[in-house]
């Protein structure tokens, strides 16, 4: 009976073992456009808050599907930020901070009509300019849509 337990139990692991999980890699912006002088990538920022149920639900399956971040860590620099941050961002010399709440980084790539709704996902281009704004929840079946059009198109 132990020897039977005994197998079974190194067998398990075993399994466990061999199973690869990704890694959604997160880069921060100072990062990610310092990686993009070298390697031409988009870039794709991920705004939340600690409030924001939506915002919680990209983060807890959106991010976490297997093809949404295969599809991020190969085509695309993610950076996922929280927009009420108190850290400073330093993008090419310009420094963004924390006012009044809101974080500036925000309010430059997130305000539409000067409002911000939550969850905001931008993509960036190579060329640093906005090519997409979706200020919603998106699944990962939407996301990955978004994802595989945009990396056909460029």
């Amino acid at each position: 009976m132990k020897n039977t337990l005994l197998f079974f139990f190194i067998l398990s692991t075993c399994f466990l073992y061999g199973q690869k999980t990704n890694t959604l890699i997160n880069y921060s912006f100072e990062e990610a456009f310092k990686l993009q002088e070298k390697e031409k990538k988009p870039i794709i920022v991920f705004f939340h808050t600690n409030w924001c149920k939506y915002c919680f639900a990209m983060k807890n399956n959106t991010f976490r599907d297997e093809k949404i971040i295969d599809l991020l860590n190969k085509h695309f620099y993610f950076i996922s930020f929280d927009a009420e941050s108190k850290e400073s961002v330093n993008i090419k010399g310009k420094i963004f901070k924390n006012k009044s709440g809101i974080h500036q980084i925000v309010e430059v790539l997130a305000s539409k009509n000067n409002t911000i709704s939550y969850p905001s996902t931008i993509i960036i281009s190579a060329n640093n300019t906005i090519d997409e704004q979706i200020d919603s929840f998106l699944s990962a079946e939407e996301i990955s849509k978004i994802l595989t059009s945009y990396i056909a198109v460029k």
